[in-house]
């Protein structure tokens, strides 16, 4: 499909629980469950091992109602904020927070974040339920997506291939991660989640936007968006499937030092 084709995450249906079966469940393909799903699971449960980064307020900026990361780091924050850039995903996670039964089972990743055990499992899950405060539309033509006069700057930023999906270019991504310093405190950490140069990105049969990015430049946009990076953690990509493309996986840890 030619790119001027693809769709805009952000813009155009989606349909969460075709992405949540591919990106986010071993059931069709299991090296895009380890690299999208459990890399960052992983990395991020060995980078809150040291009970350092801790807080208040979490945000998550993601692409689709996935629950992973937030599995992973909920323990250390009191309250979570969801921003979610798509419609039918918005949906969807609503559900999920409400308990609907309908919505996709995660218990696959109880083999992750609770040993395997179905009743911590399951109490992980309410953790995590009970910790979300809102789910709310991310709005791209605001400069600072969270309402300063309901919500205070947060502790932590998590996003997930998400400013990829919805940056039409270089210049649109640098802006985005722009947005993601404005709700983080001096001090506020940040995880961001994507791949290195990707060349396409499905969900079901449609191909979507997703803008390629490789490691210096995201060194250079987070160093120009007020961060000091503490650490880049990448991964061979093994895929080898119509629906996706890229050459690695990776999470950039960072620290807020100064307002730009």
């Amino acid at each position: 499909m030619d790119p001027v084709s693809n769709k805009s995450y952000h813009e155009h249906e989606v349909d969460p629980k075709v992405f949540l079966d591919v990106y986010c469940s071993p059931g069709i393909d299991q090296a895009i469950y380890d690299e999208i799903t459990i890399f960052p699971m992983k990395t991020l449960q060995k980078l809150m091992s040291s009970g350092k980064i801790t807080g208040t307020t979490l945000i998550d900026f993601s692409t689709g109602p996935m629950i992973g990361p937030m599995l992973s780091i909920c323990d250390y924050f009191t309250e979570i904020i969801i921003l979610e850039a798509n419609d039918f995903s918005l949906t969807h996670a609503e559900k999920w927070w409400k308990g609907e039964e309908e919505t996709f089972d995660w218990s696959h990743l109880s083999d992750v974040c609770s040993e395997g055990d179905r009743k911590k499992w399951m109490k992980k899950e309410e953790t995590l339920r009970r910790k979300v405060k809102s789910i709310m539309k991310f709005d791209e033509s605001k400069e600072n997506p969270i309402d300063k006069s309901v919500f205070s700057k947060a502790n932590c930023v998590t996003s997930f291939y998400l400013l990829s999906h919805i940056s039409k270019d270089r210049e649109a991504y640098s802006k985005n991660i722009r947005k993601l310093a404005s709700m983080l405190d001096i001090g506020g950490h940040l995880f961001l989640g994507g791949t290195f140069n990707v060349k396409y990105f499905s969900i079901g049969e449609h191909q979507f936007h997703s803008l390629p990015v490789d490691e210096e430049f995201i060194r250079k946009v987070l160093a120009d968006g007020g961060f000091s990076i503490k650490l880049i953690e990448k991964q061979d990509s093994k895929v080898v499937n119509k629906a996706v493309k890229y050459e690695k996986v990776f999470l950039a840890y960072a620290v807020k030092v100064k307002e730009v």
